[in-house]
Order: structure tokens, then C-alpha cells, then sequence
């Protein structure tokens, strides 16, 4: 499935145990992912490695005077706390501080193309769990961004044009700067990861001590010009583009894309974007969750953007390390010249 996130496993079962090499290990039966290199010495990926980094994570977090801590489970940090930017949801694992103490640590996930923060909360569920296991000294916030054209952000946030990664990445630099949350970790999956590396790139920011980019391509289409129809993701916007923005029912939904190639995996992942409109009593017909145009343009300015020379700095630096895994399936795809630039790093 083109650009999908992974809300089926946990980051722990995604690839535990593998090592520089390389070795393979399965997602849910669904594809196959492999460590194809670590730009900084990391010798695993999992949620124990990510624990491992936390006790020598220092940047204390902004303590905003006259928060309280939000109750149990995930909650609207932008309803929650008056954030007027993007929309983000955070819940905070371990009981030794409170969520806004300066002992309490944050990573931060970004979601990809047509995705938000709701798909990763079991993962960042999981993620948080281990990180306040093993990680003692401090308590662990996870905080799920929806970007903008996404998710909740498409209704709290009117995102100027144009829709880019430096746009999205200065969307999340402000959420941080508003919030008072700075990220130790930061984590993005696809369109996400390019966000990320795109955050590393700004200037004045808080960088986390650790970045990790999730089956992202680092190179442009000049690199690769087919780059954009990468597993079908071109022939799935355009079949995307003709759909309605109101949706009599998920049932009409599966009748009309189920034909046109989609599975029934990527149909489901895709109605997770539907969401009634308010005040409307019944549970259908639903509208859109996402700004399509605005998704489109993040995804073109995905496909022109090189963040080669950011994962080149990151390779080389012990303050603000970058972390990359690519899935099987898409590092098989990538051309040999671009395999072999992610070799040397």
C-alpha cells in the first residue's frame, strides 16, 4: 500500500533485534522490513533501543506556568491547553512527575501522507510504556501530531499555502514553541520523516537528541524521477481525487474502491479519514478528515525534496543523531546509485 502508516504493530515487533546488517522480520504478515543502515551507531531499533537513549537526554523541558497535567489516555493538546496551531494529542506514561515537570521527557511522532496521530497511538502507547520501563529517571510524554491538511489539524488550523515539508516543519517547530513541549525524540514515518529531517534543517530550533525517519526516501525525483509512483502512490491520488467529499457510508466506500485495485487493508486505513460532520445525529454519511489539495502539494513537495546533505551532517553529529529504516519492499525499488549513497554515510 502506497505511503500507508503502521498502526497495526508496535515499533518493538516492527524491527527488534536487527542489526547493521540487515536482517529481515515481519510486520503482521503484511511486508517485510529490515535495518538497512543506521546513520549514527545504533546497533538495534526497537522500543527497549529508544529507552536506552533516554537517561542521557539533558535539554530540559519548558515548564508553561499554570498548566496542570491532563487526565488518563490520549488527549487533545490543542482543546487541552488553548494551543492554537496545530492539533495534537499527548498522553504521559510513568507516575514519578507530572506532565509538565522538567523531569518529564517527549517524543514526538509525525504521521505520513493521508494519515494523523490517531493511526500511532498504539505504537506511541507502546513506545511510552517502554520508555518509562526503562528509563527510571524520568517520566515519558508521547505526543501525536496531526500536520497540517490532516487530521484534526484540517478543521483547528487554517494552513497557508504552500503546502510543503519546510511549511509542515515550521507548522510543528511553532506547536513546540506554543506548547512549551520540546521533543528529546522525534520519530516520522514516510512523508513524516521528511518533515522531520526538514524540522532538523530550521534554524533556532530546539533539535531532538535523537531522530528517527521511517521508510522515507531521502533523495527527489531528479535523483529518481519514478520516485512519485513508488508502490502505486500516484495511480492512489488519482483515484483519490475522484471521490466525493461526502461518503454515503464505509460500505460505499469499500464497493467503490475495491474494484479499482485497492485492498481491503488500505480501504479500511483510508476510512479511518472519515468522520461524520458535527451536529449531524447519525453516524453517516461521513466527510473527509483531510484538505485533499493541501495533501497533494506535501506529497509533490515530498517527491522534490533531497534531505541527503541532512542525514550527512547527522551522520557526524554527536548532539542531534538521525536514525534511518527503510521497509524491504521499498529499498528494493530504490535505484543502485541512491542504495549506494545510503551505503557510504
Amino acid at each position: 500500500a502506497p505511503m500507508v502508516p503502521l498502526p497495526l504493530c508496535t515499533l518493538r515487533r516492527m524491527v527488534t533485534g536487527v542489526g547493521v546488517g540487515g536482517v529481515g522480520c515481519r510486520v503482521d504478515g503484511l511486508s517485510q522490513f529490515r535495518l538497512c543502515k543506521l546513520v549514527s551507531p545504533w546497533c538495534q531499533f526497537s522500543a527497549s533501543s529508544l529507552a536506552s537513549a533516554a537517561p542521557t537526554l539533558t535539554a530540559p523541558v519548558v515548564v508553561p506556568p499554570g498548566r496542570r497535567p491532563p487526565p488518563a489516555g490520549w488527549t487533545p493538546v490543542l482543546h487541552s491547553h488553548d494551543v492554537k496551531t496545530i492539533a495534537a494529542q499527548a498522553q504521559q506514561f510513568g507516575t514519578d512527575a507530572t506532565f509538565w515537570s522538567e523531569h518529564t521527557r517527549t517524543i514526538a511522532i509525525l504521521h505520513g501522507l493521508f494519515g494523523s496521530g490517531r493511526n500511532w497511538r498504539s505504537v506511541g502507547s507502546a513506545l511510552g510504556k517502554a520508555l518509562a520501563e526503562r528509563d527510571t529517571q524520568h517520566s515519558w510524554r508521547v505526543v501525536l501530531v496531526d500536520q497540517r491538511c490532516h487530521g484534526a489539524s484540517t478543521q483547528a488550523y487554517d494552513a497557508p499555502a504552500p503546502h510543503t515539508l519546510d511549511a509542515s516543519a515550521e507548522d510543528v517547530a511553532d506547536f513546540f514553541e506554543k506548547s512549551g513541549i520540546e521533543p528529546d525524540i522525534l520519530l516520522g514515518h514516510s512523508l513524516g520523516g521528511k518533515v522531520a529531517l526538514a524540522y532538523l534543517d530550521g534554524d533556532k530550533r530546539v533539535l531532538p537528541k535523537c531522530t528517527f525517519v521511517l521508510d522515507s526516501a531521502p533523495f527527489s525525483k531528479h535523483d529518481f524521477p519514478d520516485l512519485g509512483n513508488l508502490h502505486g502512490t500516484f495511480s492512489t491520488l488519482n483515484v483519490l481525487r475522484e471521490l466525493p467529499d461526502v461518503v454515503p457510508s464505509r460500505k460505499w466506500l469499500h464497493d467503490t474502491l475495491a474494484p479499482r485495485g485497492m485492498s481491503v487493508d488500505l480501504i479500511n486505513w483510508l476510512g479511518t479519514n472519515l468522520v461524520a460532520p458535527e451536529g449531524q445525529g447519525s453516524p453517516e454519511p461521513m466527510v473527509w478528515q483531510w484538505n485533499f489539495a493541501g495533501c497533494e502539494s506535501l506529497f509533490q513537495s515530498y517527491v522534490d525534496t533531497c534531505h541527503w546533505e541532512t542525514l550527512t551532517r547527522s551522520a557526524n553529529s554527536s548532539d542531534a543523531s538521525a536514525e534511518l529504516v527503510i521497509a524491504q519492499r521499498t529499498f528494493d525499488d530504490w535505484p543502485a546509485n541512491q542504495k549506494a549513497r545510503l551505503s557510504s554515510l
